[in-house]
């Protein structure tokens, strides 16, 4: 898979179908209809503008935790959990969603990747898997061919993480790639890149979903 410039490749053989994902708090969950994004109205706002692309056009609908709201044709509007934050929401996990990025279905229907998120500095994050863990045991399974691997680490959670530098359209970029326990011996791989100049921006935004990475159960 590859979002700008190089990426390493990960065999669907034994991965499950693609999942859509939703929005889930503030009492509410907004089950989107594809194609679709979700933007925030501002960085310290958790008003949401959903977009959805039609045949006949784009179409919008703005919606405020607290307010009724008719989702029309753009967006199912359901009960949800009574939390003061989004969740990003899949069949398979969970994670929080991070400010300063919006929330991007694929555009094209074979994509199996459930969700991008976009932010500054051409920054992308996007998850792959679940993954069976034997696809993973080589350190060099997530290295493209020309990436320079920057740092390696693990933690207490058996989360491994990677941090890779390279070189693109003459722009230097950043990428990493969190391995996320989820079901048995499988992981989901939690992958950010962006302009090396706005990989601490990015790197804050994945650090964020990794740290309220959840498994469905």
């Amino acid at each position: 898979m590859s979002v700008a410039g190089r990426s390493a490749e990960i065999d669907y053989a034994e991965v499950v179908a693609h999942v859509l994902a939703r929005l889930n708090g503030f009492g509410v969950t907004l089950i989107p209809n594809w194609p679709y994004s979700f933007e925030r109205e501002g960085e310290s706002s958790n008003i949401v503008h959903v977009t959805r692309w039609t045949p006949s056009g784009l179409a919008h609908v703005k919606f405020d935790p607290g307010n009724p709201v008719d989702g029309n044709d753009v967006v199912d509007v359901t009960d949800g959990f009574d939390v003061p934050y989004w969740l990003i929401e899949t069949s398979i996990f969970s994670v929080q969603w991070p400010v300063g990025f919006t929330i991007n279905s694929p555009q094209d229907p074979g994509d199996e990747t459930p969700f991008y998120l976009q932010g500054p500095g051409e920054a992308t994050i996007f998850t792959q898997g679940p993954v069976p863990r034997a696809r993973l045991s080589d350190p060099e399974a997530l290295v493209a061919p020309g990436q320079s691997v920057l740092t390696r680490r693990s933690d207490d959670n058996g989360v491994a993480s990677l941090e890779l530098s390279y070189l693109h359209d003459d722009e230097q970029w950043w990428q990493a790639h969190w391995m996320m326990p989820c079901q048995a011996d499988h992981f989901i791989v939690i992958t950010a890149q962006s302009l090396l100049a706005a990989s601490s921006t990015t790197r804050r935004a994945a650090e964020a979903a990794v740290a309220t990475f959840e498994g469905s159960s």
